[in-house]
């Protein structure tokens, strides 16, 4: 039998969300150094940092910079890891209502360690001991009257039930498939999905293709609103639905400190920009800026920019 979960202080009053997200909510320990190590040793880290991290708490936390009301749905564990998870979510302003802490459970914690030469990352995480969420901790209503939510396949049974009751309620569905984490059960799903933008080897793997073009096939079969592809300091491919592909370039950054969490951001933003009313170009012009943004610092949420940085961005 699970242990009593309880949910996080985040307030009672009743807040119509722009962005609900379903994911893993995590603490990283960053550490940036010359090289990976490659056997028995001892590295000395140039910095190191310690923040919230997991795909889609990142991204929520990107568009609650940006302006958007955004909340996490998600369990963890009760120990110090919790404290911290949810500490930051509170920095960010992502609500908590929906985050419940599992009794005598751990919470998931990461270790990240980044080249300094070109900021790529090697991960490494133990899992938490909390249970799955459960379809009675789901929060209907605000399912319902919910602009987008945001999902990545955590939680799936509740993820699967969430964008149901999304698409009945008249909001739409985003979908991150991250790099490496591309999964033939996700593909049930994708046919609810509206946002569907998804990282290079994700793409490779559904279509079995490393052209561009058959990708943005592959994942418009199931007629979303928008596909997209992104792949780092290449840029990224979009095919809003009835439209001609296009391409975002990435925004150059002159000194990169870390990439972890640049796809998070994108989505963020992304989904920010798409809340306002934006076209998929505008969106994709932003999510890129954002990315750049916050690849200028050490940690997946160590440069989270505000619109007018941005704009900066845009406008140089």
């Amino acid at each position: 039998m699970a242990d009593a979960a309880e949910s996080t202080a985040g307030g009672s009053e009743k807040v119509t969300f722009d962005i609900l997200g379903i994911g893993m909510s995590m603490i990283d320990s960053i550490q940036l150094v010359d090289e990976f190590p490659s056997g028995a040793g001892v590295t000395e880290a140039y910095t190191a940092a310690m923040m919230g991290g997991g795909p889609v708490p990142t991204a929520l936390c990107s568009a609650s910079v940006l302006g958007a009301r955004t909340a996490i749905i998600d369990q963890i564990g009760d120990d110090w890891c919790a404290d911290l998870i949810a500490g930051d979510y509170e920095r960010f302003g992502v609500d908590c209502r929906f985050l419940y802490r599992q009794k005598e459970r751990s919470s998931t914690f990461g270790s990240v360690i980044v080249r300094r030469s070109d900021g790529e990352r090697h991960i490494v995480f133990k899992r938490g001991t909390f249970d799955e969420l459960s379809l009675s901790q789901l929060p209907v209503a605000d399912l319902e009257a919910c602009s987008i939510l945001h999902l990545n396949g955590r939680h799936w049974e509740c993820a699967c039930e969430a964008a149901r009751v999304v698409k009945a309620g008249g909001g739409r569905i985003s979908f991150d498939g991250g790099a490496n984490r591309f999964e033939p059960r996700f593909l049930p799903l994708l046919s609810e999905v509206d946002i569907l933008i998804v990282a290079r080897d994700f793409a490779e793997k559904l279509s079995n293709s490393k052209d561009r073009e058959t990708q943005l096939d592959a994942l418009g079969q199931w007629n979303a609103e928008i596909v997209g592809i992104t792949d780092g300091e290449n840029g990224s491919w979009f095919r809003p639905r009835g439209e001609s592909f296009f391409h975002q370039p990435a925004f150059a950054v002159s000194s990169v400190i870390d990439t972890t969490g640049c796809g998070d951001v994108f989505h963020g933003a992304f989904l920010y920009a798409l809340t306002r009313g934006n076209a998929s170009m505008e969106c994709a012009a932003f999510a890129s800026a954002a990315a750049a943004c916050n690849a200028t610092a050490l940690g997946g949420r160590g440069a989270l920019p505000t619109g007018d940085l941005v704009a900066k961005r845009l406008s140089s």
